[in-house]
């Protein structure tokens, strides 16, 4: 466009360049562009969101719910960001942009569709305020050599220029919305800027109706001042027809009518105070000289993930018709090299293995001349990486910083103990975590196909953010306890995708169950096969026979197996089933030791606060004898789980010939799966990475157990005693009771555990009713506190019992055994008790005391059991602890004399006279006091 103005409009000009000087000095609404980007707010105008409500909808630079409009915006030269564009030099305007703030209307407003939509732009010399006093209605082009005026209808006068041609337009979020023309603008740099934009939508028929709905832009409202004409922005136009038939929308920027003249036409013009209204807009600029440099910068640094970096460049020139050319060095110098083919705005780089600094040339395509500028530097911290060797860093990796492992690596040779990182990548090689190492890792792990990693048994991998989703498969090696043949292991799976088959494929497919938990449906509460092929559910619980081939007694093999699959990570939940006497086989799911403590305050609500752990110490039998359980062909000892709760633990009660002899300590081992009856609703169990924190008495060791050292590291206040009552046959039984924090003298959930109602002989505490194999009692501790033990037993003969284990104040507190039937008053910190005992229950006899009562006590001691009779294989044994027997009388159940004999004089007597024959016998016995008592004994 060329302009060739006379004197008349010299005058113009001359007035604007006094306005401009007047807005440089004075205005404070200055814009908020830079370099050829700028976006004008308006002068004189206060903000205002545009497209509200009816008054100020007409003009929005788009109407969603009219067929066809024509609006007119005015931005003057005088403008903050006109003027400094101008004086920068920039001219070509290459895109215009508006600022929407929200929707009004219809939820379906965003997914609208407006079509046929075109952008045409021009040069006026008019202003806000007219020129020359003179109102402006609209806007018109002004003939050449002559200033616009009202209703000017010129027919020389400049037509408006079409920027971009008819396109359709979805606005389907908040923001700029950016326009780009398809012929740039060429302004004059002098005068003010017209820009036009009409939508001519010719939805008709079936096509979707017009939406009610409107768009909000940023704008602003001029006010009139004193003793002037009304300031005019805008001029607008619309159809008055919205949603007719057939061809019945106007064509165009003319808004001519289509259809019949005598039925559609248009509306008139908006009113002056309606036209005070504009939207702000954005105008970018072709670049023009040299342009700005910037800083560049990571817009996403994924560090800790050691992904790749995205480099971007702010306070740029935000022009068009730039070029580019990223460098890179490997020192914040000027030894700077170019990245062969990287000519983009912004750069995605893969981590090195050192820190290397980037920086982005900038120029113009159409001005090689000024040449270029460069943006500061911008520092991409590398990953420290394995080469098989050495780590390109020169020192092991920090927990803060992201790991890359290329070649081989061993624990045992190359780390430590503990390879603490915040990622880590494995991209080739082995990498081998020997026993009882720890990977303990911020985030993921990923694993390349190319590589192996092996975890040893005992070996950890920690993480800690739940939602790492971790990537390519590892190895993990658990070995159990020795097993024979019939022996069932406990198993859970640290990795997804692996079958029981696959882990023990030695092991018949139909000897590997779960644990139907289900109260309803079919087998509920009760071993399931058929699940052998079917990947194991992390968070769930399994047991596997040993494979064929083992021995079928003695001390057993230990099974050595391997899970392979990508490791559990993160929060898992697995169905549990609520309700007293309802059990749930659960399972560790990471490839580290959890918490059991935190284990079970997560799952207070889910589960009761006791967990059991299998033992296998007894070998199976033949006879229906596992209480609580459905009959199996071989049924196994319900008797040999173990016990923990949050007071502490107790060790495993069967024969002292099995493997299996040490209590659970408060770390729950990899791979481990254990019983745990339903608490007070069913739902969800949960595990989370904060069970598995690497903490002090963190051990992944012991399958089914954990080391007794993790005892003294538990977080609240424990005082405890552990008790143990063993049988002349090697029968034996565990109890524990403590003064724990969080405690109180009643039964608590997780402090107290029950007794199983199973085995030949037990030991517990009492509180009421309730017979305790864990009890957990208030603090303070009262050194005139006693606490009542029960015994029950289906065996007679002796009996020890053993003070064997205390910790905290108990090491230097004096702990004394009090049995009622003998008289006695036992310091049981300086040795076991040795007693004797029929069969049966006796909730009676003992007590335990902390202080010296022996004279000031003078307790009232019931002497019923000072006489034990028993059967031992093929003789009677009658012992009397205290006084001498005089007499022994043996009858059957017809009370026929089987044994007669007096004058004894003896504590002790062995009986072989009398025929066995299975059957009920009378013993009566008198002392040197004359007390006679008599005892039913089978034989």
């Amino acid at each position: 466009m060329i302009n060739k103005f006379n004197s008349i409009q010299n005058q113009c000009i001359t007035f604007k360049a006094l306005f401009l000087l007047l807005l440089v000095l004075f205005s404070a609404n200055t814009t908020s562009g830079q370099d050829g980007q700028f976006v004008l707010e308006g002068i004189g105008g206060a903000p205002q969101t545009i497209g509200t409500n009816t008054l100020d909808m007409y003009t929005a630079p788009f109407l969603a719910n009219k067929k066809d409009t024509r609006v007119q915006f005015l931005y003057e030269a005088a403008e903050t960001g006109l003027f400094l564009a101008n004086d920068s030099g920039y001219n070509v305007i290459t895109s215009l942009a508006f600022q929407v703030t929200g929707f009004s209307g219809l939820s379906s407003l965003q997914s609208y569709q407006m079509e046929n939509i075109k952008i045409s732009m021009g040069h006026t010399i008019a202003t806000y305020d007219g020129y020359g006093g003179t109102e402006i209605w609209g806007i018109k082009m002004p003939p050449e050599g002559y200033c616009t005026w009202a209703g000017s209808s010129d027919p020389f006068a400049e037509p408006l220029q079409l920027v971009k041609n008819s396109f359709n337009l979805v606005i389907s979020e908040t923001g700029w919305v950016e326009l780009v023309l398809d012929i740039p603008f060429v302004w004059d740099g002098i005068n003010s800027i017209v820009v036009e934009l009409c939508k001519a939508d010719p939805k008709i028929g079936a096509s979707p109706a017009f939406n009610g709905g409107r768009y909000q832009f940023a704008g602003i409202k001029h006010t009139t001042p004193l003793g002037s004409n009304d300031y005019t922005l805008t001029r607008s136009l619309y159809s008055v027809n919205n949603n007719g038939t057939g061809s019945s929308y106007t064509s165009g920027c003319e808004m001519t009518v289509s259809g019949p003249a005598t039925t559609y036409n248009t509306s008139s013009a908006l009113s002056a105070s309606i036209r005070k209204y504009r939207p702000n807009i954005r105008f970018t600029f072709q670049c023009a000289g040299a342009p700005a440099s910037g800083q560049a910068i990571i817009f996403s640094e994924n560090y800790c993930l050691g992904g790749n970096v995205n480099l971007q460049v702010i306070n740029d020139e935000k022009s068009t018709g730039l070029n580019y050319q990223w460098l890179y060095s490997y020192a914040d110098d000027d030894n700077f090299l170019p990245i062969p083919g990287e000519t983009n705005a912004n750069l995605v780089v893969e981590r090195a293995e050192v820190d290397i600094w980037y920086k982005r040339d900038v120029g113009c395509d159409f001005d090689a001349i000024v040449g270029t500028r460069s943006s500061f530097p911008v520092k991409v911290k590398g990953i420290n990486t394995w080469d098989g060797t050495f780590w390109s860093f020169g020192s092991e990796p920090l927990p803060t910083s992201p790991v890359r492992i290329h070649g081989d690596f061993d624990t045992a040779v190359n780390g430590s103990d503990v390879l603490e990182a915040c990622s880590l990548q494995i991209l080739s090689g082995t990498f081998t975590v020997r026993s009882g190492d720890v990977i303990s890792i911020k985030e993921k792990l990923f694993v390349h196909e190319d590589a192996s990693v092996i975890f040893e048994n005992n070996a950890s991998l920690i993480q800690e953010n739940d939602a790492a989703v971790n990537e390519g498969k590892i190895s993990y090696k658990r070995d159990s306890q020795p097993v024979r043949l019939l022996d069932y292991t406990y198993w859970s799976s640290p990795v997804s995708g692996m079958t029981p088959s696959e882990f023990s494929s030695g092991t018949p497919v139909n000897r590997i169950y779960h644990w139907n938990h289900l109260t309803t449906g079919s087998n509920p509460q009760s071993w399931v096969g058929g699940i052998a092929n079917t990947p194991m559910v992390a968070g769930k619980g399994y047991i596997i026979r040993a494979p064929n081939g083992y021995p079928a007694s003695g001390t057993g093999t230990v099974f050595s197996g391997t899970f392979e699959g990508v490791p559990n990570n993160g929060l898992i939940t697995v169905p549990a089933q609520g309700g007293s006497g309802n059990w749930n086989l659960i399972g560790n799911p990471y490839p580290a030791a959890i918490d059991a403590d935190k284990f079970l305050i997560e799952n207070s609500s889910i589960l009761d606060g006791t967990i059991r752990f299998w033992t296998h110490n007894t070998l199976p039998s033949a006879i229906p004898s596992y209480p609580g359980f459905s009959p199996q062909a071989l049924n196994y000892s319900s008797d040999d789980y173990a016990t923990y709760n949050l007071s502490g633990s107790i060790g495993f009660p069967a024969d002292n010939i099995g493997a299996n002899n040490t209590e659970p300590g408060r770390f729950i081992g990899a791979g481990q799966s254990f019983m745990i009856e339903g608490g007070a609703s069913s739902g969800n169990v949960t595990f989370n990475n904060e069970m598995r924190k690497k903490e002090s008495g963190y051990d992944n060791s012991q399958f089914f157990r954990n080391s007794e050292s993790s005892l003294s590291q538990e977080e609240v206040e424990k005082n405890r005693l552990w008790l143990e009552i063993i049988h002349q046959s090697g029968k034996f039984n565990q109890a524990m009771v403590g003064y724990i924090q969080g405690a109180t003298n009643d039964v608590d959930w997780g402090y107290d555990s029950k007794i199983r109602p199973s085995g030949d002989v037990k030991i517990y505490t009492l509180v009421g009713e309730n017979k305790l194999a864990i009890q957990g009692k208030a603090l303070p501790f009262n050194s005139n506190d006693s606490i009542l033990l029960g015994l029950t037993t289906n065996l007679s003969g002796e009996f020890l019992l053993n003070l064997y284990q205390f910790d905290s104040f108990f090491v230097n507190q004096e702990v004394y055994l009090m049995d009622k039937y003998t008289n006695t008053f036992h310091d049981i910190k300086n040795g076991m008790y040795a007693f004797t005992s029929l069969s049966g229950t006796f909730d009676d006899r003992f007590e335990l005391r902390f202080t010296n009562e022996t004279l000031s006590l003078n307790p009232i001691f019931n002497t019923k059991n000072s006489i034990l009779c028993y059967a031992n294989d093929s003789d009677i044994v009658i012992k009397s602890k205290d006084i001498h027997i005089q007499s022994i009388m043996i009858f059957d159940g017809s009370g026929r004399l089987l044994f007669d004999k007096n004058k004894l004089g003896i504590s002790e007597i062995i009986i072989s006279d009398v025929t066995k024959n299975n059957q009920l016998l009378l013993v009566q016995v008198e002392t040197e006091d004359g007390i006679k008592s008599t005892q039913k004994i089978i034989f």
